[in-house]
């Protein structure tokens, strides 16, 4: 009778840490990912908008404890971008299994670390953490990736120019304020913050304005607006901390100009 006692104390006093909730949500979503493959088109679109939800309540679950003040609003907006993202580019794939299933381990191995960065912006608010300039590095690849899925699939509804504009001021603009604020991971959002996040919008909106009249397939479309992130972003990371050299605006208008290149050659001009 005593070790069932025992057995029922510890059962009851468990707490479940950090890296096991992150597990978890990466496993439910995952889960739930593969099982739009089963279902209808007609609800699909409702499923996605049900992953976006789950995401929501359980970044905050899973990140619970030292979410506080801005951070509530700015370390969820990445997980929901991107699970979102991921989702509606899963429907422009083969349908195959053996093409959605590998798709489908990679977006939950990519949550889990996805939460793993938003938890080191989350402690690193509060206090220093050595893995902060990796999990800067993770944020600006899963910025990417959620801005190239996003506009993969507006670019492919082949909407009017005004609608692509505005699509891609949503899209973009939210990615801008939490990549620019992980750099500083203030309290609040900096005058800095809100420049820069200004301008980069506003130049994303140009790119996609011209994209717009552009004979150019939605994948390259994507490409060039999330190459222009990357520009934008990484030559601010070394602005922000006060490091930017000339070599490194090279660097970054190489790989772009590199990009432009390979667009260029495979449009089709003609009609």
């Amino acid at each position: 009778m005593a070790e069932r006692t025992g057995l029922l104390s510890r059962i009851v006093s468990y707490q479940i840490t950090k890296r096991q909730r992150f597990v978890l949500m990466a496993f439910y979503l995952t889960v739930v990912l593969i099982f739009t493959q089963t279902v209808g088109e007609n609800v699909r679109y409702q499923l996605v908008t049900f992953l976006a939800a789950s995401t929501l309540f359980l970044s905050v679950f899973a990140l619970w404890g030292e979410l506080s003040g801005i951070k509530y609003l700015l370390l969820l907006i990445l997980p929901i971008y991107f699970v979102t993202g991921s989702s509606l580019f899963y429907f422009l794939l083969p349908v195959r299994w053996l093409t959605r299933l590998p798709f489908a381990l990679a977006f939950g191995i990519s949550v889990y670390l996805l939460m793993l960065t938003a938890n080191i912006f989350n402690v690193a608010a509060i206090r220093t953490i050595a893995l902060l300039r990796a999990a800067h590095a993770v944020g600006l690849l899963f910025s990417l990736v959620a801005t190239f899925f996003l506009l993969n699939v507006l670019f492919s509804l082949h909407l009017p120019f005004y609608i692509v504009v505005l699509g891609s001021i949503l899209i973009t603009t939210p990615l801008y304020l939490i990549e620019l604020w992980s750099y500083e991971l203030e309290d609040f959002i900096s005058r800095r913050v809100g420049l820069y996040t200004g301008i980069f919008t506003v130049i994303t909106a140009q790119f996609a304005l011209v994209l717009s009249f552009w004979p150019v397939v939605p994948i390259n479309g994507a490409l060039i607006i999330s190459t222009v992130m990357y520009v934008l972003l990484g030559l601010a990371q070394f602005a922000f901390a006060d490091k930017l050299k000339r070599r490194q605006v090279y660097e970054h208008l190489g790989v772009a100009l590199i990009v432009f290149i390979a667009v260029i050659l495979t449009t089709k001009w003609g009609g």
